[in-house]
């Protein structure tokens, strides 16, 4: 059995490790290939895997999931492990399930409000988020490599390619460019504490997007602006534009979010 690697719960698993062979679901439509887990956290993983195929489109609204033996299989877990997963989707309004048919990708709901508990997670996140990051990119300022740099840029052309030419979700992006960022600050605490906050955030924004069409292109245009100066400061090596340029970044961020769960 073959295993994947995240950059986050909610990543899509890397091509390396999908199993190779009979991992294609080629019935009803179903696109892309199904991984293998390790043997720990299999329903976070494989609800992890589900919800980004949904958000990213890759199962379309009205489209029926694998059925249950299937999964089980191309997963290589357990039915009760595939259910706690399906569970989780239907909890959150991305699934519905049809006696006798199996689990369907659920049509996009009008409101799009984060429950509360779910809401004060996410707000604390943000404040985590303020006090840590604009230090990280102080700390990527002095420290930053080529390579950082390199994929830094890598982030912000992906995020402009995917957003606005192809106008597709662009929150697992967002955290691609400030994982990006927190890796040039050399630092392995700061590299996990985003790589855990940057999951949680992106799982909101992703679900209130799914409900309410949360990324346009205007806002898109906003966030790689800010993305592009944040980086002019780090390849400046400029530690206090670096500050300031974060800090702003993360204060828009969360009043667009909250006019998003205000509207």
């Amino acid at each position: 059995m073959t295993e994947i690697e995240h950059d986050g719960p909610g990543v899509e698993a890397k091509a390396s490790g999908l199993r190779q062979g009979g991992s294609r679901h080629a019935a009803k439509g179903v696109v892309g290939a199904f991984p293998t887990f390790r043997r720990s956290r299999f329903a976070d993983q494989a609800y992890a895997f589900l919800f980004h195929k949904i958000i990213m489109g890759e199962f379309r609204e009205g489209q029926m999931l694998p059925p249950e033996n299937e999964m089980c299989a191309m997963f290589g877990i357990s039915r009760p492990v595939v259910r706690e997963a399906l569970d989780r989707l239907r909890s959150e309004g991305l699934i519905v399930s049809r006696r006798g048919l199996g689990s369907f990708v659920q049509a996009r709901p009008k409101g799009h409000a984060l429950a509360p508990q779910k809401l004060k997670l996410f707000e604390e996140n943000l404040e985590f988020r303020r006090i840590v990051e604009p230090h990280a990119v102080m700390l990527a300022c002095a420290r930053r490599t080529a390579a950082d740099l390199k994929a830094i840029r890598a982030a912000i052309r992906e995020y402009e390619r995917v957003a606005l030419r192809d106008g597709a979700a662009a929150a697992p992006l967002d955290a691609k460019f400030h994982l990006a960022v927190a890796s040039a600050s050399h630092n392995l605490r700061v590299i996990e504490a985003i790589r855990s906050v940057e999951y949680d955030i992106g799982h909101g924004v992703n679900l209130m997007r799914r409900m309410d069409r949360f990324d346009n292109a205007e806002r898109c245009r906003t966030v790689l602006a800010e993305h592009n100066r944040i980086y002019a400061a780090i390849e400046a090596q400029d530690r206090q534009e670096g500050e300031r340029a974060m800090l702003a970044h993360l204060e828009r961020a969360e009043g667009r979010i909250a006019a998003a769960q205000n509207d």
